[in-house]
């Protein structure tokens, strides 16, 4: 589980800017254009080009990451993904080990087993996941705001663009993780390459010694498989979390404040484990490619690619071998989901954001939840 698997939703600030005049032309064409679509019945895009577009998208993304309530959600964000990736992380070592296929480790039952040959060693990796939920967390403070207006520019509806702006900042997201994903991978797998002699010593001793002296070639070498699950995954995340707001924002007066509570984690929680379970296909290929990362790159193993891995699998143990495994991993969300849902709505409880909130008044934005 990479820390770009666990994201609370953003809050996104819609906030006025200073008229300057090239915004004032920008709003005329933007209004025309809308005139337009809506007697089509269709939506359009402007005329901008796309350094234009860029410019204009991360301007509007710098004044709403200025604002003292997303700056105080970011942190949230970035700290409750390290806390819940801290508690699942046996699980994580677990799953890493049963889609490298060991024998020992070979599914959700061997937990306890894990736990007691690795003893206090299987956090040994745990500071690449934790090192790696603030970087994505800096990363989506910014990145989906930026992707959020740079799709809004080009004419995509409210309704869809929380998808596209979450394939697009997922699959940045997974080419930065995959360098610390690649360490905790190695760091998984060598415990038991020691027990079974398949090493004389440990490969990476630390986090920064693996991060140092890995090289790109190894910390790279499952980076496509990375990216197409984070994409797809932040993808249907950010959309099915748009939806469930949109509807709790509709209907929510009509329940009761522990229904909506229930509603909000638990429907956060599920729309999660629904979008890892449709892109487990990548993140079994994922594991299997860092699993052999370092056997290939000393040319010990013969090097593959992501669609001959699939087609190994495939070939090797039919379609149903792409969801190997899948039970480790919706019990690893399904905890990672928990502490991050509880932890939002604990956050929002305890008043720790009312500061935030007032600052945030002050500056007279207009705070609207969406993704």
């Amino acid at each position: 589980c990479t820390s770009a698997d666990v994201l609370p939703p953003c809050v996104v600030l819609l906030v006025p800017l200073p008229p300057t005049p090239r915004r004032v032309a920008f709003a005329c064409a933007m209004s025309s254009s809308s005139a337009v679509a809506d007697s089509a019945g269709m939506t359009t895009g402007t005329n901008l080009s796309f350094s234009a577009s860029c410019s204009q998208a991360w301007e509007s993304a710098g004044v709403s990451m200025s604002d003292p309530l997303v700056q105080q959600q970011a942190l949230e964000g970035a700290t409750l993904r390290a806390a819940a990736a801290f508690v699942a992380y046996p699980i994580d070592v677990l799953k890493t080990q049963v889609q490298a296929g060991h024998p020992r480790y070979c599914n959700l039952r061997a937990a306890p087993k894990i736990v007691a040959d690795y003893k206090m060693s299987i956090f040994r990796g745990y500071p690449g996941v934790g090192a790696n939920s603030f970087l994505m967390g800096a990363l989506m403070f910014g990145g989906y705001r930026f992707f959020d207006n740079f799709w809004r520019l080009q004419g995509i509806s409210d309704y869809w663009r929380p998808a596209l702006a979450g394939a697009s900042i997922g699959g940045l997201c997974g080419l930065a993780a995959t360098p610390l994903e690649q360490v905790k991978t190695v760091m998984a797998l060598q415990e038991s390459w020691l027990k079974e002699g398949k090493i004389k010593e440990r490969i990476f001793k630390s986090v920064p010694h693996g991060a140092m002296s890995g090289g790109l070639r190894l910390q790279l070498y499952a980076a496509v498989p990375l990216m197409c699950r984070t994409a797809l995954f932040d993808s249907q995340l950010f959309f099915y979390n748009s939806r469930l707001r949109e509807y709790l924002a509709k209907e929510g007066h009509n329940y009761s404040e522990n229904t909506r509570l229930f509603l909000g984690t638990f429907g956060f929680m599920l729309a999660g484990l629904l979008g890892a379970t449709i892109n487990y296909p990548f993140d079994l290929i994922k594991g299997r490619m860092m699993g052999e990362a370092y056997m290939a790159t000393q040319g010990q193993v013969p090097k593959s690619t992501m669609f001959g891995t699939f087609a190994r699998v495939v070939r090797d143990n039919g379609l149903t071998g792409l969801f190997r495994g899948l039970p480790t991993r919706s019990a690893l969300h399904a905890l990672v989901w928990c502490v991050v849902g509880v932890g939002r709505e604990a956050c929002e409880r305890s008043g720790i954001r009312d500061g935030a909130k007032a600052r945030s008044a002050a500056k007279g934005h207009d705070q609207k939840l969406s993704a």
